[in-house]
């Protein structure tokens, strides 16, 4: 009986933790602020507390930082194009609006609060960047009223000719239930993990081109030091 009572309180308590909402807000502008939000319990994410930024100042233990951060360097990957990340989108958007709607339905962006001010000292490229920024904006907002439930949102989009760059602030806030991020997950998986396989075969013939150039480098550079050499 007690191993029953066992099981049956883990029950339990998966099924009340399925339910407890996850929520995440970003606030942006002057200052960027994020902050998580998991049951009553909220805790700000960025910028992080002066606390951590004490550990970053005690000296680190021989040299393996630094080679640590060298191959975290030589890992990463290349940065994504506007053409792949336009793919990364569509492919997301297709794979929850099939698979996820219901779920998708649940998640609730309250507030999505968006202020974009183009600006800068091209008058011609500024009106560019805003009807680009205006047909995304009717391309993929309609999309997202559909699949996500944003009971209010706030998007505005202006052009100031006296501005000396484009500034962007506003406040973005999305809440979820746990069983449902779950899910949300499962059902990307497979279709991410696709596109990630695309997205490293399009780069492979980059980094090959990157390794042969830096092994010529590498193979020049002893024999313009000997040609130095004899020639002195």
């Amino acid at each position: 009986m007690t191993v029953w009572k066992i099981l049956g309180a883990i029950a339990v308590a998966a099924l009340l933790l399925s339910f407890l909402r996850l929520s995440a807000t970003v606030r942006f502008g002057k200052t960027l602020m994020v902050r998580v939000q998991i049951g009553p319990v909220k805790r700000t994410v960025y910028p992080k507390p002066q606390k951590r930024q004490k550990k970053k100042d005690e000296p680190d233990d021989g040299e393996k930082p630094s080679t640590d951060r060298a191959r975290k360097k030589k890992k990463q990957l290349p940065k994504l194009t506007a053409s792949e990340l336009f793919d990364l989108l569509h492919v997301s958007l297709a794979a929850l609006k099939k698979t996820a709607w219901r779920v998708c339905r649940r998640l609730r962006v309250d507030p999505l609060e968006l202020t974009l001010v183009f600006g800068g000292s091209d008058p011609a490229g500024i009106a560019e960047q805003y009807g680009m920024a205006n047909a995304l904006l009717w391309t993929f907002m309609p999309k997202a009223e559909e699949l996500f439930y944003i009971p209010d949102p706030s998007v505005h989009l202006r052009m100031d000719f006296d501005a000396p760059k484009t500034q962007a602030h506003g406040t973005v806030a999305g809440s979820l239930r746990l069983c449902d991020l779950i899910a949300i997950a499962f059902t990307l998986l497979i279709p991410l993990a696709k596109w990630f396989v695309r997205y490293k075969r399009a780069h492979k013939g980059e980094r090959i081109r990157k390794k042969t150039t830096q092994a010529g480098s590498a193979e020049k550079a002893p024999a313009e030091k000997q040609a130095n050499n004899l020639s002195a």
